[in-house]
């Protein structure tokens, strides 16, 4: 370690030990409020605990974005833990159920606290299913346009300044729909987020030396997740808290809202904020497609709600109430809580082009080149009896074109959803991989399904009962041929053929040590497969592997290479896919894993050869926040919350360091 990477350290540590927590939130000042707290119902006292859980992060240095889900997790996963114990089918509608009015949306829930109540008292009430005819005069749902014609053709955000192929950019689900990050380049700056995630530093890296040149902090409050670069724009995706007065003049925090900040950075010294908008909830995620930013965020309604307070169970779009018509209800009474979902012009980002709000049970997202998908998994809780046997997935879709959002469909399949690589649009037909959790009083059985859903989200075709006891780790899906990965102690890579939706087949069972948890395609033939190495008789880890497995034949797929880091346990990479770098053009692909300390690999990869080490580094910063490795020209940029390490690439040799 250098002498300059110690004074990095010194003064990470130095920072830590000076954030103090101020009086009103010390031990006993927070126990005196709690104990008032205790008097309210528990619908008010959520809101307490959560205002104090807020806080604490706040002063601790930043409320999390979910590094563990990334920007799938997008979307509050539910536990893959939960259960269901009966078969009694969850009956969802074909075409999704707009409210008529905001009476119609407060009656819902007061089905859903009837729900609560009296699943509470025992009496197994289910809450009666959502008819898709609720609305007077809906129209059926149609399509306007086959989604295989936009598949992966949007636009990503362009990063202005480089050379086509001179600078990395975001790793993302779907080819052409560009996604937010932690940290970003045009070619020309670096942009990172701070460990505070209360700044957006600017950095100029030009020459051996770096030097931050400005930066760009939101209102005092803001807590930032992630943004985007799009030429002279940073669009900044934060979180801003809500607080009032209470009767004893006692500030309370009552929830927050997802809040889209643009800034003119054209001057990249002093950035200027040109545009504010907002919408009820926390930030979840958001895409790019082109020239349209799409913001989602979750809106919780605690209970309490009051047919003539609006604002207690209508969520908001820029101060204003979402209308009844655009408000989608749930299958089922089971959800409190909307995904929202707003689209904004990039050139107009003060305006809102359209809005949508869906009422889901920790909703998560996959979005397309022309549809979103939000999913939610039903499964048996403390507020209702059991549902359905293994959990079901509830699907929704909308469909969105220059910002308008419409929504189409709704369908179910058996089980839960891994992540979004577990679902994928693909010439008018969405294919979904799930785990199936049945259980008795006694014991757990675990399987997995495929199914095929056409553009009414109705099953076309499936396949059941795969892989007794284990579960899906992950899954990539590639045109007409789908891959999954299930594990217990051995790894089964499962190869789908799907060039007959109706008849979908197993043609292929690859089964070696380990799993992967990320899968790439890396080039012709190639599939890049990132996880852990394990021995294949009890299960004990060996290190964090790679795998390229020969997909040249589907039904005949083979590991032709492996890499096993010694001592690594795990990386970002697992629960984050924006954390690795591939680019196939320079054969590169970095990503830092944790063991003792936490290291940053490149490695290249030879047909004839295999995988080569070209760079194994400490990282050097300490931070909540995942790493991010970036390249313009021929440096590459590891950064770890407010550390910058620029190496030369090909030799790799350490360059300079940066604390921002």
């Amino acid at each position: 370690m250098t002498d300059k990477e110690k004074k990095i350290l010194e003064a990470l540590d130095t920072a830590a030990s000076d954030v103090k927590i101020p009086e009103s939130l010390e031990p006993d000042k927070m126990k005196e409020k709690l104990e008032g707290v205790k008097q309210k119902v528990w619908k008010r006292s959520y809101s307490y605990w959560l205002a104090a859980a807020c806080l604490a992060v706040v002063i601790g240095g930043a409320a999390i974005y979910q590094q563990m889900g990334g920007a799938d997790g997008l979307l509050m996963r539910n536990s893959s833990s939960g259960r269901g114990g009966t078969d009694e089918e969850v009956s969802v509608g074909s075409t999704i159920a707009s409210a008529k009015d905001y009476d119609e949306v407060f009656q819902y829930f007061e089905r859903y606290e009837e729900a609560i109540s009296r699943s509470s008292g025992g009496s197994g009430f289910l809450g009666d299913t959502v008819n898709e005819n609720a609305s007077a005069g809906r129209e059926e749902a149609k399509m306007e346009s086959s989604s295989a014609d936009r598949a992966d053709t949007g636009a990503a955000p362009q990063a202005y300044g480089g050379s086509e192929g001179s600078y990395s950019d975001t790793n993302v689900r779907t080819e052409g729909v560009g996604e937010a990050d932690i940290v970003k380049t045009d070619g020309n700056y670096l942009y990172a987020l701070k460990e505070s995630a209360a700044e957006i530093a600017i950095v100029d890296p030009s020459g051996d030396d770096m030097k931050k040149i400005g930066s760009i902090s939101p209102e005092r409050g803001a807590q930032i997740s992630e943004f985007y670069v799009a030429g002279d724009q940073l669009f900044v995706l934060c979180n801003i808290p809500k607080t009032n007065l209470d009767e004893n003049e006692v500030y309370f925090y009552y929830g927050e809202d997802a809040t889209l900040l643009t800034y003119d950075i054209s001057d990249r010294e002093n950035p200027k904020l040109t545009a504010k908008l907002s919408q009820s909830g926390r930030y979840l995620t958001s895409r790019f497609v082109d020239g349209y930013l799409y913001l989602f965020s979750s809106f919780t309604v605690e209970g309490d709600c009051r047919s003539e307070d609006i604002d207690s169970y209508i969520p908001m779009v820029n101060g204003k109430s979402i209308a009844g018509t655009d408000i989608f209800l749930p299958p089922m009474n089971t959800a409190n809580q909307y995904t929202v979902v707003t689209s904004v012009k990039a050139d107009k980002p003060d305006e809102i082009v359209d809005q949508k709000a869906v009422l889901a049970e920790n909703g998560q997202c996959y979005v397309s080149g022309s549809n979103i998908y939000i999913y939610e998994s039903i499964w048996r809780n403390a507020r209702f009896q059991s549902l359905t046997s293994g959990g079901t997935t509830a699907v929704r879709r909308i469909s969105y074109a220059d910002g308008m959002l419409k929504g189409e469909a709704q369908g179910k399949v058996k089980g839960y959803i891994n992540d979004s690589f577990s679902i994928d649009e693909y010439d008018g037909y969405l294919r979904i991989v799930t785990t199936i959790n049945a259980a008795t009083n006694t014991t757990t059985n675990t399987t997995n399904a495929v199914y095929v859903l056409d553009e009414d989200l109705k099953t076309v075709g499936k396949i059941t009962d795969l892989a007794k006891d284990e579960r899906v780790y992950s899954a990539r899906l590639l045109g007409k041929t789908g891959y999954f990965v299930t594990y217990r102690q051995t790894d089964p890579l499962f190869s789908v053929d799907f060039s007959d939706p109706k008849n979908p087949q197993i043609i292929g069972e690859l089964k070696i040590p380990g799993f992967s948890q990320y899968l790439h395609l890396y080039d012709d033939g190639l599939l890049l497969g990132i996880g852990m190495d394990t021995e294949e008789e009890s299960g004990v880890t060996n290190g964090v592997k790679l795998s390229m497995f020969d997909i040249s034949d589907p039904a005949d797929v083979k590991e032709v290479q492996k890499y096993t880091i010694k001592g690594a346990y795990s990386s970002d990479v697992f629960s984050d896919y924006r954390a690795v770098l591939i680019d196939k053009e320079r054969n590169m692909i970095g990503f830092s894993t944790y063991g003792n300390s936490e290291m940053y690999y490149i490695f290249s990869y030879d047909r004839t050869n295999g995988f080569h080490q070209e760079m194994e580094e400490e990282v050097n910063g300490m931070s909540y926040m995942g790493t991010r490795g970036v390249y313009i020209k021929d440096k590459l940029y590891v950064v770890k919350g407010n550390a910058i390490e620029s190496y030369r690439i090909g030799d790799y040799a350490k360059v300079d360091d940066i604390l921002l």
